[in-house]
């Protein structure tokens, strides 16, 4: 029998993104966010319309911002761990113009810990596929992601979903009751280790 397969999300689970773009919010216009603030719904978090949103991404994932996004406390020596006993693919909400840079960032970072990357398009409007939906595809037993929406839709498919990180986008949001909250990559650990 093969190794179970675990998806792992990108933004927020193994890069610092919403750290980032905070930082980047602050210095290019102005505002005076903490992390706190963040909000995954960009027009919510500056108020602004799509249009901007559009144009703000933009100038935001520059390579050399994306590269420069730090990793996640103890992600790395967690990954290279899981690895030894999991197939880990990376399953990342990211634009697709973003591949290139976000396979040089994981490179990078993790070295060949991953056996593939899926981009799932959920930001474009015709979009109908779900990280749920790529979990299947690919065979994956588990989700690690730190959006309640994508866990829940996992766990309701079947898929182990770990929501990942205790961040105020996701500390106070509904779960199902099968999704299991880890806060960092140490308790991630500690439930693989039990299972």
């Amino acid at each position: 029998m093969g190794k179970q397969s675990i998806a792992v999300d990108l933004d927020d689970v193994l890069a610092c993104t919403a750290e980032a773009l905070i930082a980047f919010s602050n210095a290019q216009y102005g505002t005076n966010f903490s992390i706190a603030d963040y909000d995954e719904e960009w027009a919510r978090l500056w108020n602004i319309g799509q249009a901007e949103v559009e144009k703000r991404s933009l100038e935001f994932h520059i390579p050399q911002n994306v590269l420069a996004f730090k990793v996640k406390t103890a992600a790395k020596p967690a990954i290279r761990k899981l690895s030894q006993k999991y197939e880990l693919y990376i399953v990342t909400a990211r634009s697709r113009r973003l591949i290139n840079i976000t396979k040089q960032w994981v490179e990078q970072h993790f070295g060949a810990c991953f056996s593939d990357m899926h981009f799932v398009p959920i930001w474009e409007m015709s979009n109908q596929v779900t990280k749920s939906d790529i979990c299947k595809q690919i065979g994956a037993t588990y989700l690690i992601d730190d959006l309640p929406e994508h866990c829940n839709i996992a766990a309701a498919n079947g898929i182990t979903s770990i929501l990942f990180g205790d961040y105020s986008w996701n500390h106070n949001r509904q779960v199902v009751p099968n999704v299991i909250r880890c806060a960092d990559w140490s308790a991630v650990l500690s439930y693989f280790g039990k299972n």
